[in-house]
């Protein structure tokens, strides 16, 4: 805990020493949150109740010019639980380096991150991989490069390394420590301002103490602006994966091959100024807690209504089907699912209110019970730069691993930074801390 404490004091001196730049727009603030959870260890029988407090303060600090721009944050939070489980109290936290330079025709780009939050895991067990609550440190980092052939054609390449660190909440739970790397390149073609044809070819190397995984995807997409108001991406391709067990540690062996389709997509529409509607599909080769290179199919949709000029409503849900790769002839497959609506006022110019309540589930194939949870909040944020700091209303966080079929992004225009092509977002699932979905200005 003291090194977690001293690593993210030392990124924020790092940090608020950027102040001192010209250029430089430094931020600071903090949130408060209270939540109420009727199902604190997601268990499918003798359920606990919780209440959490939380209070995290955060500095960010952007610096942006016509060829280069950098954005950091720090956000540390302390969180204390109480109610029917035993003393929880836990550190969270977050750190992000984020840049970008761009030349004539070149563009370098580099991102770094680690965080710190009480998620919902899956457990190595011979019966099958329930979630349980644990404390998780995922730390990544990624860089990419695209060069720009013609006005039509660029290609590019991505290269990355991920840690991801448990610990159980309960002490009975079994979690895998993983770690890996990946690489990809990948080959666009812009038929028009307002259509992107890509292709992706991609490989991921996965270690934890459970099993040793491989695999290689490959998928082409294509997103088209059909208007202002009404914007379509889809992607299709295939994998190939490996797994190693460990001494015999998943059943039935200590080898296994796979290979499959991957398909997916994103839809977003402008109903009008105030509404916003958009739904996505995704399927990824994710690492896992449980120890093994796992499938994962993700679906969600939202809906977002600015009622007035202060008061902005949300409302969505999100459904992912696990498939892990046992070393017997059947895969073991999991489900969860979860639905929440939410609220967001701005009370002045610096502070904002935020309440909601999330609905989820998980229904598991070689276990019996199927856990829910019931979660209402509340929270108040001086000075957050971001359009909202609540992360659950209609996502499910992508796991932390190699791209795979999903949404295709049109080119970025202007001077923000451009995504790093093929470079997910680090590791998380339902219960991820606040500021999970922070945007920096």
């Amino acid at each position: 805990m003291r090194l977690r404490v001293a690593y993210l004091a030392v990124a924020a001196t790092a940090v608020a020493s950027l102040a001192n730049a010209q250029a430089w727009s430094v931020q600071s603030g903090a949130t408060g949150r209270l939540e109420y959870n009727d199902n604190y260890f997601f268990v499918p029988v003798d359920t606990q109740s919780a209440f959490t407090a939380s209070i995290t303060p955060f500095l960010t600090a952007a610096r942006r010019t016509e060829t280069s721009d950098v954005t950091a944050l720090i956000a540390v939070g302390a969180n204390e639980v109480w109610g029917d489980p035993p003393a929880v109290n836990y550190l969270s936290g977050r750190f992000d380096l984020d840049g970008s330079v761009r030349e004539a025709r070149s563009t370098w780009a580099g991102k770094a991150s680690f965080v710190r939050s009480a998620d919902l895991q899956n457990q190595a067990s011979q019966a099958g991989a329930p979630l349980v609550l644990a404390y998780t440190n995922a730390a990544s980092m990624a860089g990419a490069y695209t060069y720009a052939m013609t006005e039509r054609w660029s290609l590019g390449a991505t290269v990355g390394a991920y840690g991801n660190r448990y610990e159980a909440v309960e002490s009975d739970a079994a979690l895998s420590n993983n770690h890996g790397f990946y690489a990809s390149g990948n080959v666009g073609y812009a038929y028009s301002e307002r259509t992107l044809l890509t292709f992706v070819t991609g490989y991921t190397f996965y270690d934890s103490s459970v099993a040793r995984g491989s695999g290689v995807t490959t998928t082409i997409g294509a997103v088209h602006q059909f208007s202002p108001q009404l914007t379509i991406s889809a992607s299709a391709g295939g994998f190939w994966s490996n797994t190693e067990a460990s001494d015999n540690s998943l059943a039935g062996g200590n080898h296994r091959r796979d290979s499959g389709g991957l398909f997916g997509g994103s839809l977003t529409y402008l109903a009008s100024e105030r509404t916003q509607v958009g739904a996505s599909l995704s399927e990824n080769l994710t690492p896992s807690s449980s120890g093994t290179l796992n499938k994962a199919d993700i679906a969600s949709a939202a809906l977002t209504h600015q009622f007035s000029e202060r008061l902005t409503g949300r409302l969505g849900g999100s459904y992912t089907r696990t498939i892990i790769p046992a070393t017997t002839s059947k895969s073991i497959t999991n489900s969860d699912y979860s639905g929440g609506i939410g609220l967001t006022y701005v009370l002045a110019e610096r502070w904002q209110l935020d309440a909601g309540y999330r609905y989820t589930g998980a229904r598991y194939e070689q276990t019996a019970g199927a856990p829910k949870s019931n979660v209402v909040f509340l929270s108040i944020g001086y000075n957050w730069p971001g359009a909202s700091f609540t992360e659950w209303v209609g996502r499910r966080s992508d796991m932390q691993g190699p791209a795979g079929a999903g949404a295709v992004s049109l080119p970025v225009r202007g001077p923000e930074s451009p995504p790093l092509p093929g470079v997910p977002p680090a590791a998380s699932s339902p219960g991820a801390a606040p500021f999970d979905q922070l945007t920096i200005p």
